[in-house]
């Protein structure tokens, strides 16, 4: 068996294993004979090619063999005739279960990398084609993801590998826009990491959504809020209000547009009263309300901004003055000489931009979309989906929290290669970096890296 069909056969036990000492950990989601599940395996199911075409000289030629097959590991090419032309997935959709006793027998046996189910209610979810399902109504779903705020920290822990198979340039961050500064290739390989950084921020533009616009401004009832960690790099937010059910995918689109502040007028945010301008008071509804709380953090996180506008000067010169001037209530910004309401105006367009909720949009705007599944393994991390109430996302650790192996420990060969495994926490204990070496770790530590591909067992 190939070395990494052995960590993934090794990983799917070990799943396994927790499914069926830990069935009450599933949270069974409503109408669950309604759900559509997801699942993506741990192995790959292959199918090559096989056509009919004409070469150059007008004779027919067979490409393909048309033969199909299961792998542990990814291939690119088919195994029996070479051909490149090969469908390979590890996805599987259109499950059902009547019952939750059948959803977690069903994990309990197969035990697959990640679990998901849809948001939406159908009549019929195991149809094949969605016209077919009959959809009945869908929750209103958030995805808040480290990806999508474009954390500083990135640039420290993720890495990239040029496809080229006759450069291999690696370097750390995100893949370079310009292309691969060796080779000037387009096609790079990626290694997202996870840290308290960036998953704080997650939880803090989680938390933001929650308090400031689903409840607060939009006055849905907290108990009809469910919050969760996905496991991996962020957390997710299911809106569970029969009146959100029937909405469209429009409509849905519109909700992320208010809380992500696209269309926010400043003019109307930020006037003139006679020769004084001035700022909506907090006590006004809607992003009206949020532009002086918006402009206080775009102006104590100035310096982070990359604009060279002539007001960036001022209000670093005076941050002080001017964060107290927004602070009171009415807020004013008379506090800083030399910036004009129009500036004003451009700077509350900016704190808009900066302070509405990072979403994925096509999560909210999809109707058939499919979420992890609460309660399941993540098969990125090994780390559990966690069901959060509000109180309790607050202090919630995802590296303490959310470990599901916590007993015995393994040896590991770690391949960090050019680019190290950097630095990461499990629990109280911090790990790394590591290059090309063998260690022991605490079978949480292993099994993330395992799940992360940066390691094999020894």
């Amino acid at each position: 068996m190939p070395r990494r069909a052995q960590e993934t056969k090794f990983l799917q036990l070990l799943f396994q294993d927790h499914y069926r000492s830990n069935p009450e950990n599933i949270d069974i989601p409503s109408k669950v004979h309604t759900r559509e599940f997801g699942m993506e395996s741990w192995a790959y199911t292959w199918r090559c090619i096989e056509r009919i075409e004409r070469d150059e000289s007008g004779s027919t030629v067979r490409k393909g063999c048309g033969r199909s097959g299961n792998s542990f590991i990814r291939i690119s090419k088919c195994p029996n005739c070479g051909s490149s032309d090969i469908h390979v997935n590890n996805w599987t959709r259109h499950h059902g279960f009547r019952t939750a006793e059948a959803l977690v027998k069903e994990l309990a046996m197969s035990a697959p990398h990640s679990v998901y189910h849809s948001a939406a209610f159908y009549k019929i979810p195991v149809a094949r084609h969605m016209d077919e399902k009959e959809w009945q109504g869908a929750e209103l779903v958030f995805d808040i993801d480290a990806d999508h705020l474009n954390s500083p920290c990135a640039d420290e822990h993720d890495a990239w590998r040029c496809n080229n198979p006759e450069c291999g340039e690696t370097g750390t961050g995100r893949p370079p826009k310009t292309g691969c500064p060796k080779c000037k290739g387009m096609s790079f390989s990626s290694r997202k990491w996870i840290c308290d950084k960036c998953l704080d921020e997650a939880k803090k533009t989680v938390l933001k959504v929650y308090d400031d616009f689903l409840v607060r401004d939009l006055g849905i009832n907290p108990e009809l809020i469910q919050l969760n960690y996905s496991g991996h790099r962020g957390y997710h937010i299911r809106v569970r209000d029969p009146r959100v059910y029937k909405l469209g995918s429009n409509a849905r689109v519109e909700i992320v547009h208010f809380i992500t502040g696209m269309g926010f007028d400043s003019t109307k945010a930020v006037v003139t009263a006679g020769s004084i301008p001035r700022v909506s008071p907090r006590s006004f509804p809607g992003w009206a309300g949020k532009t002086a709380p918006a402009m206080v953090e775009f102006i104590r996180n100035i310096d982070t901004y990359l604009g060279t506008e002539q007001w960036v000067k001022l209000l670093k010169k005076n941050r002080t003055a001017a964060i107290k001037g927004l602070q009171r209530e009415p807020p004013i910004i008379t506090t800083v000489p030399g910036i004009g309401v129009k500036s004003w105006q451009e700077i509350a367009t900016k704190s808009t931009i900066a302070f509405g909720g990072e979403i994925d949009v096509p999560v909210t705007h999809d109707i058939h979309r499919v979420i992890r599944l609460i309660g399941s393994l993540n098969g990125k991390t090994g780390f559990l989906v966690s069901e959060l109430t509000r109180d309790e996302t607050d202090d919630f650790d995802p590296f303490g929290d959310a470990l599901a192996f916590d007993e015995g420990a393994l040896k590991l060969r770690v391949t960090g290669g050019q680019v190290k495994v950097p630095r990461f926490r499990i629990g109280d204990d911090e790990h790394g970096p590591y290059g090309d070496e063998v260690v022991e770790l605490p079978m949480s530590a292993a099994v993330f890296l395992l799940c992360k591909g940066v390691a094999t067992i020894e």
